[in-house]
């Protein structure tokens, strides 16, 4: 039986993290109708716990 998924395939630009990342973002959106508020409080409540754990370590560095 035929299997279909959907595939996003990115090449991105290391040296250009902020946009290179936005647009990933942008483009697994349209994969998910409706769901772009929960997707992107999701990723801010990751962007902050990673940016609560680098005050830590800046803490106990």
């Amino acid at each position: 039986m035929a299997r279909v998924e959907p595939v996003i395939r990115l090449e991105i630009d290391p040296l250009q993290p902020v946009p290179e990342i936005c647009a990933v973002i942008m483009s697994v959106v349209p994969y998910n109708p409706g769901q772009e508020e929960a997707i992107l409080q999701g990723v801010k409540e990751a962007v902050e716990q990673r940016i609560a754990q680098l005050k830590g370590a800046e803490k106990l560095g």
